[in-house]
């Protein structure tokens, strides 16, 4: 419930809406809550019960006295008589001793296209206005919309009273005490001076609702900058960096946004594109996005069709259906806005939504296709705003994310260095988005195999975000990550699973427990849980992971198939063989039609099952399958890879069962000269390499 102060807005639906919602504006600009109660004549039943309860929760009712009588109810009010329901609207808080303003509207007041009323209504009308002016009430004839706001407005000190016995009033109402005072002033100056503050609160209700028809938009940019925010973090940079572009105050704009947005969502005059954005402000995103699809309908249908209109509106619902964690949705409304752009017509708005389409295709998991999309969109960013322009720096960016995910490691890291020495020349050393390109480069170097110059990166980098960023920020916690998956890499495995774990909570925490990053977290200490021989704990980890994935991401989403390659290398790894089989040959399936069959997750799947056909005595199709991944991983990988002497070392164990001991012992040998060279002799993969050659050797004489 708000701590605000209700105020009843009594009026004439059919004639009064937008005078109804001028007042309102005014009234959520001092910080009240207006309340009201919109009556046409088809509703069923009486609803002055209905009328009387939501008064009875109002401190004070305004009522604006136009010439219309409005929908009167099925009987005649046996405490006022017959009156309309408007009219015992003010009848009713008088009667229970609420305070009741009459803001009398003239005959010129410009009011709302409405049916004329019979003779005998307006009789009925012109009584009651008689009847009111002839008592003591309060009352201020008004001609004028300027005339009513100003009227509003004049009320202050009598509502400021209201807010004896509000227990938080204070705390609630501070973001606006400047603008209180301001008004005060005004209130004790000349009409000419009250022309000048109306002028300003017009011009601050036109900011407010830039405000809301931008705040999508410039959430969307927020959160594209810098991926995985928690969402105080993303809404609290959304308000500061629209205030900077309305020039208002980040506080004030926070407090009043949203309660003007809620009043827009029900105003009469407001577009349908207007109430789709208020709805999004207001968190409202099945709505928004229902809202949003009708505008672009709306555009669509104009003569001539208002395109640019419809592509907005079709990108604020796919903002709506991604805040939902509605990829599929997201991407196809963005692929409707693609349809009514033109390449060679508009390159920039061709660009954005492409760039929009690139982003939700890369949370759906399919990164050749954003790839395509990015690589077609940096030609034209490069071509209109230059190899400097931010826009054009975060499509490289991105770019390179997608090779990554690929797998394409070297590609990725040539794109990594080419942004960082142009982020470190635009942005500085110390930008955010330049730490942020430094950890990827260096997570793409593990993935290498080059520890040696990850490691210290990841460590340099994670000390300056630390400095410059914070522990809990999203940038560090991504550096955390990548260099507990290097140790990992290296195995570190205590030090990683230290790091891994410190990095679930700070997740937990910042994103929620069913995030894809926090489960990406969890799925990374199931690895290293199983490797450490933790298996019980593993595979409790990775069941519970992959249920979330499959439920948050979908079943062929790559994260959900990488924690369940997970889930088979440990399901092999305690001798539950069959079940490891039928797991990796479910998830090979899937990775071959999602990432490819060159793809390195593919091939760690086909690793992992030729593990598992191995420890059944399958020995045949298991050497099959490590040859079929030691020449793919070469090509792929290249020959010193850590991923390819590991499978080389398996397809060694392969041929030893097999008693093909010179051809094993080769194999053996070249598992344990390449780990000596690339991971170092003191890593674990190289003394179980060496220990094997050894085995060999002497099997060999």
């Amino acid at each position: 419930m708000s701590p605000r102060p209700a105020i009843f807005i009594s009026a004439v639906s059919s004639e009064l809406r937008s005078a109804r919602q001028l007042a309102a504006n005014t009234l959520i600009f001092l910080g009240y809550d207006p309340e009201w109660q919109d009556v046409f004549g088809t509703e069923e039943g009486d609803l002055r019960a209905m009328l009387r309860r939501r008064i009875d929760s109002c401190k004070a009712v305004v009522q604006l006295v136009g010439q219309c009588y409005g929908t009167e109810p099925p009987s005649v009010d046996e405490k006022f008589g017959r009156v309309s329901y408007t009219q015992y609207e003010a009848l009713y808080a008088g009667s229970t001793k609420k305070k009741v303003w009459y803001l009398f509207l003239d005959e010129s007041f410009p009011t709302d296209p409405h049916d004329q009323e019979a003779e005998e209504k307006r009789k009925l009308q012109d009584n009651y206005r008689a009847r009111l002016k002839a008592d003591s009430h309060l009352y201020h004839p008004l001609d004028t919309r300027e005339g009513l706001e100003a009227s509003v407005l004049k009320l202050r000190d009598d509502l400021t009273r209201l807010r004896r016995g509000v227990k938080r009033w204070a705390a609630c109402v501070t973001a606006s005490l400047v603008l209180s005072v301001a008004l005060s002033i005004w209130v004790l100056q000349s009409q000419q001076h009250s022309n000048e503050q109306l002028q300003a609160l017009q011009i601050k209700f036109e900011k407010l609702q830039e405000g809301v028809n931008s705040f999508a938009e410039v959430q969307y940019t927020v959160r594209r900058e810098q991926p995985g925010q928690k969402s105080e973090e993303l809404e609290q940079r959304t308000y500061e960096e629209l205030a900077k572009q309305l020039g208002l105050d980040a506080t004030t704009l926070k407090e009043q946004l949203p309660r003007f947005a809620e009043e827009l969502k029900k105003a009469p005059n407001a577009t349908t594109y207007e109430r789709a954005n208020a709805a999004y402000v207001a968190k409202d995103y099945n709505e928004a996005e229902r809202l949003a699809l009708a505008a672009a309908d709306q555009a669509q249908r104009a003569s001539p069709p208002k395109n640019a209109e419809a592509v907005k509106a079709f990108e604020l619902a796919a903002w709506a259906a991604e805040k939902r964690i509605e990829y599929a949705d997201a991407a196809k409304r963005l692929r409707d806005a693609e349809r009514l752009t033109d390449r060679a017509r508009d390159a920039v708005e061709w660009a954005r939504v492409q760039f929009a389409l690139a982003w939700v295709l890369d949370d759906l998991g399919q990164y050749r296709d954003s790839e395509r999309i990015l690589s077609e969109v940096l030609i034209e960013r490069e071509r209109a705003l230059g190899s400097e322009h931010p826009d054009t720096l975060a499509t490289r960016r991105r770019l390179a994310d997608e090779l990554f995910y690929q797998g394409r490691y070297a590609a990725a890291e040539m794109e990594f260095r080419a942004v960082l020495q142009l982020e470190e020349k635009v942005l500085g050393p110390e930008h955010p988005d330049t730490l942020e390109t430094r950890s990827s480069l260096a997570s793409a170097l593990c993935l290498q195999g080059k520890y040696v110059e990850a490691e210290p990166e990841l460590r340099a980098v994670l000390q300056l975000e630390e400095k410059v960023l914070g522990s809990e920020h999203i940038v560090t916690r991504d550096t955390r990550n990548n260099l507990a998956a290097t140790l990992y890499a290296e195995g570190k495995y205590s030090e990683a699973e230290s790091e891994f774990r410190t990095e679930v909570k700070l997740r937990e925490n910042a994103l929620g427990p069913e995030h894809p990053e926090t489960l990406q977290a969890r799925s990374n200490l199931g690895s290293t849980l199983a490797v450490q021989g933790k298996y019980v704990e593993a595979e409790a980890e990775d069941r519970a992971v992959i249920k979330l994935e499959e439920k948050v991401l979908g079943p062929e989403h790559p994260d959900t198939l990488n924690t369940r390659n997970g889930l088979a290398d440990t399901l092999d790894k305690q001798g539950k063989y069959a079940e490891a089989e039928a797991e990796d040959r479910a998830v090979i399936k899937l990775e071959e039609k999602v990432l490819g069959p060159e793809h390195p997750e593919t091939l760690e799947a086909r690793c992992n099952l030729a593990s598992a056909l191995a420890h059944q005595g399958k020995y045949v199709e298991a050497e099959t399958e490590d040859r079929a991944v030691i020449e793919l991983r070469e090509k792929v990988l290249g020959p010193e890879h850590p991923d390819t002497l590991r499978t080389c070392f398996d397809l060694a164990v392969c041929l030893r069962a097999q008693s093909q001991i010179q051809e094993a012992s080769a194999f053996a040998r070249r598992a344990a000269n390449g780990a000596r060279k690339v991971l170092g002799p003191e890593h674990p993969d190289t003394k179980k390499y060496e220990q094997l050659r050894q085995q060999l050797l002497v099997k060999s004489n």
